[in-house]
């Protein structure tokens, strides 16, 4: 009988799908690297915080973007590839963390913190934009991307398959409609925009079964500026 995924702790499931995750048949990797991006691309001379950035595949463009990069991942295994990638940079830091309970005082203040498919691994909204408020200077900026709430609500969440085909379902949350805009606000975070990328021809061409995402929802994608006290910024 097919019992599903098996569960997994993310640290330990990162680092089991380190080897093959840059390679994995993933749609919504493939969406979120053609679409994510363009949010932070004016982004240049930075110092930029990187949350949950796995092998370095966003970390590597903010650094050839001219920016002063940290990336930090609770996973070993994940930051060893990213490591090899940014072999070429030398205005970036790697951090083995997890971002909600580092020392702030160990990472300095941000101009902006970019999250790609993070907010799915944490169950407590408030505490990641408490954080985030913390490390970004007022007027920082805060890019995220995550699974369509409508997708995430179906129980498509973060899970892999082993080459040897077993498969792993990684601790994730549905985060229903709206929740991460009420969370961010309850900070005293001023949304910009957001976005949805959706399925289209060019990710089918990329996998003739990724045809069924055609025309729906894959990503969605918000750009935030932290709160302005009164006061000087913080350098």
């Amino acid at each position: 009988m097919n019992r599903g995924p098996n569960p997994i702790s993310n640290r330990e499931g990162y680092d089991l799908w380190s080897t093959d995750y840059d390679l994995y048949p993933n749609p919504t990797l493939a969406i979120d690297e053609r679409h994510f991006p363009t949010q932070w691309r004016h982004l240049a001379g930075r110092r930029i915080l990187e949350v949950g950035c796995g092998t370095g595949r966003h970390t590597v463009k903010l650094a050839a973007q001219g920016n002063h990069v940290t990336g930090i991942d609770p996973s070993p295994g994940m930051l060893s590839i990213a490591k090899e990638k940014l072999k070429g940079f030398t205005d970036v830091r790697l951090i083995e963390a997890d971002f909600l309970t580092a020392d702030v005082s160990k990472l300095q203040f941000f101009d902006a913190l970019v999250v790609a498919l993070v907010l799915e691994h944490i169950r407590e909204l408030p505490m990641f934009f408490s954080a985030a408020r913390r490390v970004l200077n007022p007027g920082g900026e805060l890019h995220v991307s995550e699974i369509h709430p409508l997708r995430a609500a179906q129980g498509v969440l973060a899970h892999f398959k082993t080459s040897e085909g077993n498969e792993f379902a990684l601790e994730s949350v549905p985060h229903p409609e709206g929740a991460i805009e009420r969370a961010a606000e309850k900070e005293g975070f001023q949304l910009l925009g957001i976005r949805d990328a959706l399925g289209d021809q060019t990710l089918a061409e990329m996998n003739p079964k990724w045809i069924k995402h055609l025309g729906n929802p894959m990503i969605r994608m918000w750009s935030w500026i932290a709160p302005v006290p009164a006061g000087e910024l913080r350098r």
